[in-house]
């Protein structure tokens, strides 16, 4: 009883003193370590640089830490150990849901992160920055410029990825080994008889597999999860309906292995912005047949007399 009361007269003593470092206010919102009570999240650590009612947002949480020199700065950081009961659920270091506007549609973000310039003309860092590997506050990715995404390691979807452009890292700088195709042969051949042998298909995607939701869970987790397994298989169900073309993976494999990555799973993919050079050197070897057929056909022309009437 004792302990209770001491409690209560601490927290008691922090919410009504200006520079205290647990602070409440009249709305119930609660704030620690900041210098004023004058705060708009419901719930604020640290220093008061955020976004308050100038940037016309409602904010449960907002976590601003004084920046100190010459160390990392984390806003929020999120670690927990590993579940290992059910496939059914899964970890998350940073979980963000929104509910869509219906009424307007407007922003709905369930994750958003932003990069802005201080004004000294020199920006590295992105607005989402993923890696691969553990630590990586630790042993940072040197970034150089500003990108609102950034990413260290593969990258994997399942559904459509959609861009205005797609370029791959190709500069004299950064390259070494170079062979050009003119003089280089595989299996033997040109890269147009390499190309002529394959087989181009149409086929269609398998649908994925869907783990079954257990009989002992919660009646409204699996209310959850069901709605969550009828979303998925919608999803799957419109990109399996869709006819795709290609090659085959294990045939272009052996002659170009280099084009052919077989991922974490066990399946192959296939590296068809790479192929686009080896068409272009086919249609060139194509075009050098051509004229060469072409020269071969003006000499023999040349070469045939006209045959001489005696009288």
């Amino acid at each position: 009883m004792k302990n209770i009361i001491f409690i209560s007269s601490f927290i008691l003593f922090m919410a009504t003193t200006t520079k205290a470092q647990l602070i409440i206010n009249d709305d119930q919102k609660v704030a620690m370590g900041i210098e004023t009570e004058v705060f708009d999240p419901s719930l604020m650590v640290g220093y008061h640089n955020y976004f308050g009612t100038s940037a016309n947002a409602s904010i449960g949480m907002a976590a601003t830490p004084i920046v100190t020199n010459s160390t990392n700065n984390i806003g929020v950081f999120g670690n927990f150990g590993v579940n290992s009961y059910s496939s059914q659920y899964g970890n998350y270091g940073v979980l963000g849901f929104t509910t869509s506007n219906t009424l307007y549609n407007g922003r709905n973000y369930g994750l958003c992160g932003m990069i802005e310039s201080t004004g000294s003309g020199f920006v590295g860092g992105a607005g989402i920055y993923a890696v691969d590997c553990d630590y990586c506050y630790i042993f940072p990715h040197n970034i150089q410029g500003a990108y609102a995404g950034y990413f260290v390691g593969n990258v994997n979807t399942l559904g459509n990825l959609t861009a205005t452009s797609l370029f791959t890292t190709m500069d004299s700088r950064l390259i070494d080994n170079t062979i050009s195709l003119s003089k280089s042969k595989r299996s033997g051949m040109t890269t147009l008889e390499n190309l002529l042998n394959m087989d181009v298909v149409e086929y269609s995607l398998k649908s994925r597999p869907f783990e079954e939701i257990p009989e002992n869970t919660d009646p409204e987790k699996a209310e959850e999860l069901r709605k969550e397994l009828e979303f998925l298989k919608k999803e799957d169900k419109e990109m399996t309906s869709r006819r795709h073309f290609g090659v085959d993976a294990r045939e272009l494999q052996k002659i170009y292995p280099d084009l052919v990555l077989e991922g974490q799973d066990g399946y192959l993919s296939v590296n068809y912005l790479e192929m686009v050079p080896l068409v272009i050197r086919s249609i060139q070897e194509l075009k050098q047949e051509l004229d060469e057929l072409t020269d071969t056909e003006k000499n023999e022309e040349g070469n045939t007399m006209p045959s001489m009437v005696i009288p």
